[in-house]
């Protein structure tokens, strides 16, 4: 059964608005002036800026194959079964782990109100028992609603992004009419603050680590859900350029507000220590220091409804991406059965028992979104990639979008991922090339467990090794400049601007060499022609 074709434009924009909304903008704003002061208003733009080159690459993708779970497919395209597996691994971890995420926000913000819900250990707030149990109910919730099919899961978006897009906007007001301190900026003579604390350094580290790339990722969700748009050739790419340009301005302006709206207490200890009444739920408790204490009910409300409604599209995503797996003989072929209304019932449980354990590991909001930033922008940097080898390999294939300049752009948005993911810093990158490791290996004990049952409806049959041949010194590479890299947890033998070269060059040679080991037209055309088939 194919997927149903039933989401307009204004579904898909929203669809992907209410992925970039969500938990991101209750916690970024705090986390951001923690890292970088003030001038953590430049994070929110080199994030947006950086994004929209990324968003541009998928854009094409996305309208050329107008299929849900595109990002699983497109690397089977262009490199075959193994390349297509890991990536296609890491983008389903971190969607699934997205899951989990704003479960958590909604819970943890909540914990608040109801402190029966978290506990302090070693100052940081986690889970009590009944805690785990409302994030059981809230979880089988979202997955509840994906039950009723695509139409009505967009629609029920559509209205969950306006109140999405109101509410922080209603803040920005709220917070520069009551209190707007433009001293705390470090920009005027009289004040005692300063714009960049902490430097470049600060900066970059809070578009990496502080939620700004997290928040941005979520534009992908437009691309996933491209099989049930009605025009994806003008929707798509319309809906993730445009989202991403809207919430910039929202991110800037929030951003803006919540550091004027600032007491000259809470700036005592410094920017990295922002301390105020009620900071657990930073935007709340300072509406409640504010005195406008209507603004924190809504907030407090909204604190369900946004993490929430991402979490409903992370559910529906990374269930397509499950599908596409399975399509593609990368897990097994009972989930790539689709119900009657249109939706991978399978592949969704699937995702909620692992998104339920996705809870272990993981101490907190800042230390779950470091984590998922980059591995999101690791898995996204496959569109790059993608593209340029597609108009290779497939040039005849018709193009609603065509990117301009698109080597050089796609290029651009390579070296962007790259950046992203080394100012994550060696702590986090470590972790991310663990989980590719773990990746690699359930792939290569599966297809060898299963070597003499392979399923001949499946596409990309062939482990397509010598395809796979750059993935190997990305990764590695990429963990050795880390280590010696500036940033968090490296030992800083590599200068901060020096970095940016050998980036440069690193990012190069990595994109040559994926061209050079691409498939063949022949074997891209076949396994092209074997997914769309399924779709």
């Amino acid at each position: 059964m194919k997927l149903k074709r039933s989401i307009g434009w204004f579904g898909i924009m929203c669809a992907s608005l209410g992925g970039i909304v969500g938990s991101g903008w209750l916690f970024g704003s705090l986390y951001a002036a923690q890292m970088a002061g003030p001038a953590s208003l430049i994070a929110w733009l080199i994030g947006g800026f950086g994004t929209i080159f990324l968003a541009l690459t998928f854009a094409e993708l996305s309208a050329m194959f107008p299929i849900s779970g595109g990002v699983a497919a497109f690397p089977i395209f262009t490199h075959g079964k193994l390349v297509g597996f890991i990536l296609t691994w890491l983008t389903w971890i971190t969607y699934v782990v997205s899951i989990s995420q704003e479960v958590q926000s909604t819970v943890l913000y909540m914990g608040h109100l109801f402190p029966s819900l978290v506990q302090k250990v070693d100052n940081v707030s986690v889970f009590t028992s009944f805690g785990f149990v409302m994030c059981f109910c809230t979880m089988l919730f979202v997955i509840l609603l994906n039950s009723f099919g695509a139409k009505f899961l967009a629609n029920a978006n559509s209205l969950i992004s306006v109140w999405k897009l109101i509410v922080p906007f209603a803040v920005v007001i709220v917070f520069l009419i009551t209190s707007h301190n433009s001293d705390n900026m470090g920009l005027t003579a009289t004040s005692t603050q300063e714009f960049a604390p902490y430097g470049i350094s600060g900066i970059l580290s809070a578009v990496a680590l502080a939620g700004v790339v997290y928040s941005y990722c979520g534009f992908q969700h437009a691309a996933l859900l491209a099989g049930e748009a009605k025009r994806p050739q003008r929707d798509i790419p319309l809906a993730l350029v445009g989202s991403i340009i809207i919430c910039m301005f929202l991110y800037v302006g929030l951003q803006y507000s919540f550091i004027a709206a600032l007491p000259e207490s809470a700036l005592a200890n410094g920017w990295s220590k922002i301390a105020f009444v009620g900071d657990a739920g930073p935007l709340a408790g300072l509406a409640a220091n504010l005195g406008v204490i209507w603004l924190v009910t809504v907030l407090y409300i909204d604190a369900v409804v946004s993490p929430l409604g991402t979490g409903v599209l992370y559910v529906a995503s990374s269930a397509r991406i499950v599908q596409t797996m399975s399509q593609s003989g990368n897990s097994p072929k009972f989930f790539s059965k689709i119900a009657k209304s249109g939706i991978p019932m399978r592949a969704i449980f699937l995702n909620f028992v692992v998104a339920m354990l996705a809870f272990l590991p993981f101490d907190g909001w800042k230390s779950i979104v470091s984590f998922l930033s980059a591995a999101l922008i690791f898995s996204f940097a496959v569109g790059p990639i993608c593209l340029v080898a597609l108009r290779k390999q497939q040039p005849e294939r018709h193009r609603p979008f065509k990117l301009p300049c698109y080597q050089l752009m796609s290029f651009i948005a390579f070296y962007i991922c790259n950046l992203m993911i080394y100012w994550s810093g060696w702590t986090v990158v470590w972790k991310l090339a663990l989980t590719v490791t773990v990746g690699l290996t359930v792939f290569l004990l599966t297809n060898f467990l299963n070597r003499s049952r392979i399923d001949p409806e499946h596409i990309a049959t062939k482990l397509d090794f010598k395809c796979a041949l750059w993935l190997y010194p990305y990764m590695g590479v990429f963990t050795i400049l880390s280590y010696f890299g500036s940033f968090q947890g490296g030992t800083k033998d590599i200068p901060l601007g020096i970095d940016f070269i050998f980036m440069a060059v690193f990012s190069f040679v990595i994109f040559y060499m994926s061209q050079a080991l691409c498939l063949p037209k022949a074997e891209s055309d076949r396994n092209t022609a074997s997914l769309l088939a399924k779709k």
